[in-house]
């Protein structure tokens, strides 16, 4: 289901206001749309090949089995594929996006978390009492 023009300008207008008031955190979310490799955990092409490749073989090694009992080790070595690239995904692997640093516990908290607050409170009200 697709936004309307309302909803989309009520977007926009919470992503720029966002961007203002926490500009490093912005920039780190900018463009994190779950898919395409941008460095944070979601779904990759490459991640996606991988799940491909690992559930062919293990349906081709439990297919085979009754040809040779090495087969199942070509099933286990599918699933393994499989196993493996599903973590890597979810840990954010292979992204094009640049290496990310260290984060220091609390390091983007404001000294002051109650003017943070009143802060987001008052963006809100505003934009309700515009309509």
């Amino acid at each position: 289901m697709s936004l309307s023009e309302k909803e989309q300008r009520m977007l926009r207008e919470i992503e720029q206001s966002l961007l203002a008031d926490d500009p490093k955190f912005g920039a780190s979310v900018v463009g994190d749309h779950g898919f395409g490799g941008s460095g944070a955990p979601g779904l990759t092409l490459r991640g996606i090949a991988l799940v491909v490749v690992g559930l062919l073989l293990l349906v081709g090694g439990v297919a085979l089995a009754q040809q040779s009992l090495w087969f199942i080790a070509l099933s286990i070595v599918g699933f393994l594929v499989m196993f493996g690239a599903g973590v890597w995904m979810l840990r954010g692997g292979g992204g094009a996006g640049a290496p990310r640093a260290p984060r220091k516990p609390g390091a983007d908290r404001p000294s002051d978390p109650s003017s943070r607050t009143s802060r987001m409170e008052e963006n809100f009200r505003r934009r309700f009492e515009e309509r």
